[in-house]
């Protein structure tokens, strides 16, 4: 062979070679799971691109077009039972904490009830021993008030009139009632002056016997004068005599006589009258 045309034929085998061998790619170098960047690639459809996928961080996104829709939903429904469990337990744990709280509380409450309640009992009793002591103390009072208006009687009715004599009035009275020249010592108006109705005149007597004398005559000898008299009752007393009026007045009707003494309307017999018992 010519050794010119050798040579020809050998650049232009090199020649013909350098334009049939793929273009030359840079070996990629991996730092760290990373390609460098002096790593090139020239599409993803190389075997470097590829390299690249597979060696990316996790915390990197990839793009995974093969993943199920319905395994995202699902993995997204079980996340969100788990945080709703999570929940339910929280909520169930406050809920009991607060009814070991209520029940604890509910305990004290009773406990105090039950030191109230005894406490109240106590106070009931103390106050019914205290009724009763003051019923007597009342009783006792209005026994001594009594006792002071025992000469006492009331004139009821009598008009009265400018610089009037009160024991001069009484004197003429008692003299209309059957009873003359008793010894008084001290009369005067008494009780709230109203329109239309005179103050009676409260008498005092030196003796008791002289009362009774007056008040077992002065209904029959002034049953037509516009004046009578009565006995001087303390507010109970006259309480209890009005309390039973209707019922005396009705009694006196059908010939029962009764005459109010000592606190209490009384038979011939001087005993208290029942008037439950009719």
């Amino acid at each position: 062979m010519n050794p010119e045309t050798a040579k020809k034929g050998s650049v232009r085998t090199r020649s013909s070679s350098k334009t049939t061998r793929e273009p030359s790619l840079t070996q990629p170098t991996l730092y760290d799971g990373r390609l460098s960047r002096s790593s090139t690639y020239s599409s993803p459809h190389t075997d470097t691109y590829r390299l690249h996928r597979a060696t990316a961080p996790v915390d990197e996104p990839v793009d995974n077009p093969g993943d199920n829709p319905l395994t995202s939903i699902s993995k997204s429904i079980e996340s969100s039972m788990r945080r709703i469990n999570e929940e339910l337990k929280r909520i169930e744990q406050d809920f009991g904490k607060a009814l070991e709280f209520t029940n604890a509380r509910v305990e004290i409450l009773e406990a105090h009830d039950v030191r109230t309640a005894s406490k109240i009992k106590s106070l009931e009793e103390r106050i019914i021993e205290l009724e009763k002591e003051n019923t007597k103390n009342i009783e006792s009072v209005n026994k001594q008030e009594r006792f002071s208006r025992r000469n006492n009687v009331r004139i009821v009715g009598f008009h009265s009139a400018p610089h009037e004599d009160c024991i001069k009035i009484a004197t003429e009275v008692f003299a209309k009632a059957g009873v003359e020249n008793p010894k008084i010592e001290r009369a005067h108006r008494d009780g709230i002056q109203r329109e239309g109705r005179d103050r009676h005149i409260l008498v005092r007597l030196s003796f008791y016997q002289d009362k009774i004398a007056l008040l077992k005559r002065q209904r029959q000898l002034l049953h037509d004068c516009d004046f009578f008299i009565t006995d001087d009752l303390t507010q109970l007393d006259l309480k209890e005599k009005r309390n039973w009026s209707r019922q005396v007045s009705d009694l006196y009707q059908r010939g029962t006589k009764l005459r109010f003494s000592g606190g209490k309307w009384r038979g011939q017999d001087g005993k208290p009258y029942a008037f439950d018992a009719q």
